[in-house]
């Protein structure tokens, strides 16, 4: 049977037509490589401890097992805290964190902050809020206080510096006398000059402690090989006491 050219072209067209819908079936149903090996940068299956220590060099961060945290916005914890409160945890990736009082927002409730791990080239990173690339560690960096850090004492008394930031100075009682030992206690810093001991939340005022340097008693021969550190205080000079010493004044 002869075909009209109209026809031939109308069995064309509907032949073409048909396998370029052949074509889109078979791609649309071809099923999404997958990297073998393939693996989430954070497991939902990991079990991950968000409390202890987090630093980025500029801020520093604390996560408490009680639930509570505390910010600074620099990296020494000895200094007060830019902020305290409450976290919770949402998932196995991200908690939150809730001051309990902003003084930038008086009388309004402090906005929360959004905490958010990941894990980059097999390290776990936090990133909050603005603050990004918090490593977590068991420790605090370390702070210049560190160094001065344990109990001091001397004829007036005892100094003991805790790696809390937290101190109590006791006064002995002078020779011959009934009255109880003065004690004062607050946060204490450290400039690298000089030991600042400040009275509970009074900030105008604090009691100066600065280092020295005092040889060591001679040895037989008269010689002194080597130099001790030794705090001047409110309360007179106090040397460090070992660690495995009683806190009595002597």
């Amino acid at each position: 049977m002869n075909q009209t050219p109209f026809a031939i072209l109308l069995a064309v067209a509907v032949a073409l037509a048909a396998a370029v819908s052949g074509h889109a079936s078979t791609q649309q149903s071809a099923p999404p490589i997958i990297p073998k090996g393939a693996k989430l940068d954070i497991d939902p299956t990991e079990q991950i401890d968000f409390t202890g220590w987090w630093s980025n060099g500029s801020v520093l961060l604390q996560v408490r097992s009680d639930g509570s945290f505390l910010l600074w916005d620099q990296p020494n914890r000895y200094r007060e805290p830019t902020k305290r409160g409450r976290w919770h945890r949402q998932n196995y990736r991200t908690f939150w964190i809730e001051p309990y009082f902003d003084p930038k927002t008086p009388g309004n409730a402090p906005p929360r902050t959004r905490c958010a791990l990941r894990r980059t080239d097999g390290v776990l990173l936090l990133d909050m809020g603005d603050a990004i690339g918090l490593a977590q560690s068991a420790t605090p960096p370390v702070a210049p206080e560190d160094a001065h850090v344990g109990k001091w004492n001397g004829p007036g008394g005892t100094l003991d510096l805790r790696s809390d930031g937290s101190y109590a100075l006791t006064a002995a009682p002078l020779p011959n006398s009934a009255a109880q030992p003065s004690v004062l206690s607050g946060r204490w810093t450290f400039d690298g000059k000089v030991i600042q001991l400040f009275r509970g939340e009074e900030r105008d005022a604090p009691l100066r402690c600065v280092p020295v340097t005092r040889p060591t008693r001679p040895s037989a021969d008269g010689s002194v090989s080597s130099e001790t550190v030794a705090l001047t205080t409110p309360i007179g000079e106090l040397r460090r006491l070992p660690t495995n010493s009683k806190d009595a004044v002597k």
